[in-house]
């Protein structure tokens, strides 16, 4: 017989969870003397080594005593298909979080500028974004809506992999007058060959811009909105009419955007 300090030696546990087995009637010594020591057999490892393996995969004590319970091989089998899906999804759910991560570390360090309020020219490499349904209202309640139906579907892990994020506006000519109602999407930089379920794709192609750095708000971004338009003019400069505000941030603090953004318009060559 063993005592319970070399017994959890040998099993590769403490003495306390052990103790702490026995009270949830879990896994109970062969033996416990008149002084309350405990003292278990070399037999019980086998059992003992099963229960700590399935504790490590997340199996709570209820689980696995249903596992301990089963009278047959056949009922056996039945429980053991559970902790089977159990464990295909916690592998599943890792191995997205494993990409997420990898893409998040792969991602090219950029020096950002943060002078804002000062239009300039950027040349910009085609990007493929997915993209949320157009807005209507555009209300807090609704863009709240919107942002939470968009990254309940392409995965909120999505969210810390560090690609572009922002979001594409209906505004010709850069008309601050026109940017509180007018319509956009909230678009996420993804690869071809993501898994993005039904999500929509769009494509923002390469070539010169227009930009302006400002702060996320609407009383700002028309500010900056009127500079762009003031050089656009001044500058006799060609655009299209979709505005691109791009998060600069990842740490989002209003309406789903960063602190920090980035006023966008495409050059017409």
């Amino acid at each position: 017989m063993l005592t319970i300090q070399k017994f959890a030696k040998l099993a590769g546990t403490t003495r306390r969870t052990l103790i702490f087995y026995d009270e949830k009637d879990l896994f109970k010594p062969k033996e416990v003397a008149a002084n309350g020591y405990r003292y278990y057999d070399y037999d019980q490892l086998y059992e003992a080594t099963f229960i700590l393996e399935l504790r490590q995969l997340g199996l709570s004590i209820s689980e696995i005593k249903t596992l301990n319970s089963a009278t047959d091989s056949h009922a056996l089998n039945e429980n053991l298909k559970d902790v089977l899906t159990k464990i295909n999804t916690q592998i599943d759910n890792l191995n997205v979080l494993r990409a997420t991560l990898n893409t998040r570390f792969n991602q090219p360090t950029e020096a950002t500028t943060s002078v804002r309020n000062q239009p300039f020219v950027e040349t910009a490499p085609a990007a493929l974004f997915c993209h949320s349904r157009q807005s209507v209202a555009c209300t807090e309640e609704e863009i709240a809506e919107i942002y939470a139906d968009f990254y309940d579907r392409l995965g909120k892990l999505n969210l810390v992999n560090k690609q572009d994020s922002g979001f594409r506006t209906q505004l010709p000519d850069s008309d601050a007058n026109r940017y509180p109602d007018a319509s956009f999407c909230i678009l996420k930089a993804i690869t071809a060959t993501m898994d993005t379920g039904d999500l929509p794709r769009l494509e923002k192609p390469a070539g010169d811009y227009i930009s302006i750095n400002t702060t996320n708000d609407t009383k700002h971004i028309c500010i900056g909105l009127r500079i762009l338009a003031e050089y656009i003019a001044k500058n006799h400069i060609q655009i299209n009419d979709h505005l691109w505000q791009m998060n600069l941030d990842e740490n989002f603090t209003s309406k789903g955007a960063s602190n920090l953004v980035r006023l966008q318009y495409q050059i017409q060559a």
